[in-house]
């Protein structure tokens, strides 16, 4: 079934949308002659003001007719002044639109030289336009006709104080300025959502401490060392690779089974099975296609069935109490490189010590805001590029002091010989992919400090 790009579809073809999809057409695509490439869900025409006026000229000097059944003619009245704007109202049934005619103080006229779409946009002012759109859709009018004048999406002020409008605007601007200049760059890009980006960070770290992890290892209770973790989440990151996951999908996964341990003592026999449910459930949460559980169970060497593994996912998901929006340090290093304007190899050099520090039970208590900062500015200095200052420190909230001792954590880890169970992730960061970052010599203490 063919379904019409309204981006590619040309506002100056005069068949309707109805007729297009009856005979299976596709539309013509077009490139506009004047204005800028259309941006998807903006405004999908680039006709300039003088373009449309021209176009409606058009289409009055064309064939078009209106169906008189569908029209309703006010009479006239000799007392009243003559309308500067002659308007139409469209009506399917006769009694759709009665309430509104009624209530109405303005006639309604037929134009010889108003087209169809005309006479959707050129209602009585004192209804919104989504309340103009609702009262067409009621009228019969077709959703496709209606879709396709877009105004009603636009806000309309005329109903609220001047005067509060204007304080409303020179709050906004003043909260503008306020925010790291990539966010102004982004202000009012409903995707990058820069109007709202800091705010969600700043939530994001206020609910850290609700997903902390205490030292889970160290009361004499857990029946596993920190070799088997480490083993563990290489072994997961080895899935990460095979699967095509995103990274998010990595550290929510570690964090998920962290957190699992920290709660129920297990054994080492299900601890694959723990670490697989947690990827599982992670995939869930933040993949558009997770992997399925055959998948599981076959690279787990069908070392459990399909219940068992259900019955994993259902108890892990139990203890961390289904909340699955679970702060973790790679969404702040991404955030942070963005404010400080990193480059690729800068940024990727980062998540390699970040992820790196993903095998280090001892890093497992810090906040992964923290964490993220201090991978960020060991890459700087490896890199020699930028300093952690200005924006970065305003946005992320830490001074160098806050971060100096996980940066001292981390740069020990950087310099300890690779341990040969433990290579998944510096082979994966020894590829020209991530433009071999592994590969990359750590510097001295001193040179950090």
């Amino acid at each position: 079934m063919w379904i019409p790009n309204l981006r590619d579809w040309d506002p100056n073809n005069k068949k309707g949308m109805a007729e297009v999809r009856a005979k299976g057409l596709q539309p013509n695509v077009r490139k506009p002659a004047n204005g800028p490439a259309r941006a998807a869900f903006g405004d999908i025409t680039n006709a300039t003001k003088d373009q449309i006026i021209e176009t409606d000229k058009k289409k009055s000097q064309g064939t078009l007719k209106l169906p008189t059944k569908d029209i309703r003619v006010a009479p006239s009245n000799k007392n009243s002044k003559p309308l500067t704007k002659k308007k139409t109202g469209i009506q399917k049934e006769p009694d759709a639109l009665s309430s509104f005619i009624q209530n109405s103080s303005n006639c309604f006229s037929v134009s010889s030289t108003s087209s169809l779409t005309d006479s959707l946009s050129s209602q009585d002012s004192s209804f919104s336009d989504k309340e103009q759109a609702q009262i067409n859709l009621a009228a019969g009018v077709p959703a496709e006709r209606v879709e396709e004048d877009i105004s009603f999406v636009i806000i309309d002020g005329s109903d609220g104080d001047i005067g509060e409008a204007a304080n409303r605007q020179e709050i906004e601007e003043k909260k503008e300025d306020s925010l790291p200049s990539v966010d102004q760059e982004n202000y009012s890009d409903v995707f990058n959502v820069g109007i709202y980006a800091q705010h969600i960070f700043d939530y994001y770290k206020r609910r850290e401490k609700m997903f902390s992890i205490p030292a889970y290892m160290d009361d004499g209770h857990c029946r596993i060392t920190t070799l088997m973790r480490a083993i563990l989440v290489d072994w997961m990151v080895e899935i990460q690779e095979n699967f095509e996951l995103n990274h998010e999908t990595l550290y929510l996964a570690v964090k998920l089974t962290d957190m699992y341990l920290s709660r129920v003592p297990a054994d080492k026999e299900v601890l694959q099975l723990i670490g697989a449910a947690s990827v599982f459930i992670a995939s869930k949460f933040d993949e558009r296609c997770p992997p399925l559980i055959e998948d599981f169970i076959y690279i787990c060497d069908n070392a459990f069935d399909r219940e068992q593994f259900i019955a994993m996912e259902m108890e892990v998901l139990r203890v961390v109490d289904f909340d699955l929006g679970i702060p973790i340090s790679y969404r702040f290093l991404r955030r942070y490189a963005k404010v400080a304007r990193m480059s690729m190899e800068t940024l990727t050099l980062a998540r390699y010590i970040l992820e790196i520090s993903l095998m280090e039970y001892s890093l497992v208590v810090a906040q992964d805001s923290l964490l993220a900062a201090a991978a960020l500015y060991i890459a700087q200095k490896m890199r020699k590029e930028g300093a952690w200052e200005g924006e970065v420190v305003k946005s992320s909230g830490y001074m160098f002091e806050d971060i100096k001792d996980l940066v001292v954590t981390l740069n020990t880890v950087l310099h300890a010989s690779p341990v040969p169970q433990l290579s998944t992730i510096r082979s994966k960061y020894s590829h020209e992919v991530f433009h071999e970052v592994a590969k990359i010599s750590p510097l001295p203490m001193k040179d950090l400090l």
